[in-house]
């Protein structure tokens, strides 16, 4: 039971912060979703150290192992649209394969040239 509060507390937090986000944008009229700033400011207050990474680690392990869930709406939402599935499913298709392809290069690259520059630091 204690487990599950603490795990509750610590998605309250990142929630928290994501309503955060919500708030700026609708506050200054951005084009950026609210979630982004939300876990923007996140990583800012876990990197000031105003926020302990243990304060949310386990809560965000929850939530991403959990990703899954969210995407089941969305593939309901596709049924939708037969046509998606149809002669318009290959070019969907590609596209997925092709940004997270892109994105999974992009990641790759950030990282190892961020483990160059941490490496030549120290």
């Amino acid at each position: 039971m204690k487990k599950w509060l603490l795990n509750l507390l610590q998605i309250i937090i990142i929630i928290c912060f994501t309503v955060l986000g919500q708030l700026i944008v609708s506050s200054f009229n951005l084009h950026i979703p609210g979630s982004i700033i939300g876990l923007v400011l996140l990583l800012a207050c876990l990197h000031m150290g105003w926020i302990k990474l243990d304060w949310v680690e386990a809560g965000s392990a929850l939530l991403f192992s959990e990703m899954l869930l969210f995407f089941i709406p969305a593939m309901v939402g596709i049924m939708n649209y037969p046509w998606l599935i149809g002669t318009k499913g290959i070019l969907v298709v590609l596209a997925v394969v092709v940004g997270t392809t892109l994105a999974m290069a992009a990641t790759g690259i950030v990282s190892k040239t961020l483990l160059k520059l941490k490496a030549v630091k120290h």
